[in-house]
């Protein structure tokens, strides 16, 4: 974004508290002074802890040019050029849907309880073959991570690829409106977040939400298996199904799973195979909702084919990284639930590690709510015997999967750790660089540290 103070004041109609510094030019945004670079605009939040408005000096020092201020804070700053707004978040939130609308890029919508982000990265590898494409990156995909992303967006972009997430109703929905999408994709619906939801209904609820701000002539694509979306979408936009079955729009004809990634074949393209250098069957259906996307947008066959050879993915995310000593982690520590951490579990069990033992590092799933015992449970009861030497857990929760875990495999395979310290410890010393190691938790309980301390072993 590249605007001057007096057009973002005119955008948000909104005043400026000294008429002098209309003409300041605004090259970037940022809530955040230890982000700030030169020509940003500052976005002082207040919290219940504390108040943006008292860092607005330093973000001046670090090369911001201009700051929003809320008019209920006492004594802006009276030489610096101050946009005087009612609330600084919603005003940071009405600048991007007016930015957006002004730059009109192609809008492609993700959200989903699992795999969003990796559809996210699917699908921008897929656009940046024929359009000039802005996305999501990072975790930036709430209420103030998607204005962000929305606002640091290039005049000159064709497509923006928006990741949207939410923990409670409503969310998506404020998300949506300010974005406007075309294109509309729900990965999947799970048990993410059903702490704060109550149910897989109510979740299913919140993803459609999705569809508030969505054009009327717009498109909405979701799994055709999922009888919780299935008949249940109200609105006059078009609805594209990815999923298994030959009743789906686009279904797989053939999956091969591989240690580097998944092939696959489609109905739309029987002679063309597709490689997805992600591991699991679960991202051929995260790769066909992105391939409904862009076949709508004048993308198909061998661009896609190309696109995802090469692509590049968020860390963390089912990353393979090798370890100094020579183990292999298969890195999933940004997030997990019980839909994911099932899925991932059945796919590293039957890969062929050419006889090098597997290993678990599992830490608790959050945000599960009443249901967590149950489902950290019913997690576990995928397990196989004779398919993983050994199994690290981490977290309170997961005593409820270790329960059932030594049922499955044994209970001299399974130990349990209080502190990440002591896992951490533990794991260190076992391995000597022939193992394959999955490490998966939600991102609250840090195994991206043990990661970390892994890869210098």
């Amino acid at each position: 974004m590249k605007k001057t103070v007096g057009e973002v004041v005119a955008m948000l109609d909104s005043s400026i508290h000294v008429d002098t510094f209309r003409d300041v030019v605004i090259t970037g945004i940022c809530f955040d002074t230890r982000q700030i670079k030169s020509g940003d605009l500052f976005v002082p939040f207040v919290g219940n802890l504390r108040d943006g408005h008292e860092f607005v000096s330093q973000a001046r020092e670090m090369g911001a040019v201009a700051t929003f201020w809320q008019k209920d804070v006492p004594n802006p700053p009276t030489d610096f050029p101050v946009i005087l707004v009612e609330n600084t978040l919603l005003a940071l939130q009405e600048l991007a849907a007016k930015y957006i609308q002004q730059v009109k890029p192609k809008v492609i919508a993700i959200t989903g309880s699992n795999g969003k982000t990796t559809t996210k990265d699917i699908m921008a590898a897929i656009v940046e073959t024929t359009y000039k494409v802005h996305y999501t990156g990072g975790n930036f995909n709430n209420h103030i991570g998607l204005p962000y992303t929305i606002l640091t967006m290039p005049e000159d972009t064709e497509v923006a690829v928006l990741e949207m997430g939410m923990n409670h109703r409503h969310e998506i929905e404020v998300l949506s409106k300010i974005a406007k999408p075309d294109i509309a994709i729900i990965t999947n619906i799970g048990e993410a977040h059903i702490e704060y939801l109550g149910s897989r209904e109510e979740i299913a609820k919140a993803k459609l939400e999705i569809t508030a701000g969505l054009n009327p002539s717009g498109i909405l694509i979701y799994p055709h298996e999922e009888n919780l979306l299935l008949g249940n979408v109200d609105g006059d936009f078009r609805q594209l199904t990815f999923g298994k079955s030959d009743a789906a729009e686009i279904y797989p004809l053939e999956i091969r799973a591989e240690a580097e990634g998944t092939s696959f074949i489609t109905n739309w393209e029987p002679d063309l195979e597709i490689f997805v250098p992600i591991i699991g069957e679960h991202n051929v259906f995260n790769t066909m909702a992105a391939m409904l996307a862009a076949r709508e947008i004048g993308i198909e066959g061998e661009k896609i084919q190309s696109a995802l050879k090469n692509m590049e993915r968020s860390k963390s995310r089912l990353e393979w990284i090798t370890t100094k000593s020579g183990a292999r982690i298969l890195n999933d520590a940004y997030n997990s639930s019980p839909t994911a951490l099932k899925t991932v579990l059945k796919t590293f069990m039957h890969m062929d590690s050419k006889g090098k033992p597997k290993y678990l590092v599992l830490a608790d799933m959050l945000e599960l709510g009443d249901l967590s015992t149950k489902l950290h449970q019913e997690s576990a009861e995928v397990l196989e015997n004779d398919t993983i030497e050994k199994i690290f857990l981490y977290g309170e929760a997961m005593k409820a999967f270790k329960s059932v875990a030594e049922a499955k495999i044994g209970q001299g395979k399974v130990q349990h750790f209080d502190t990440k310290e002591s896992l951490e410890t533990a794991l260190l010393s076992e391995i000597n660089g022939n193992e394959w190691i999955l490490v998966k938790g939600s991102y609250g309980m840090g195994l991206k540290d043990v990661v970390e301390n892994l890869i210098i072993k």
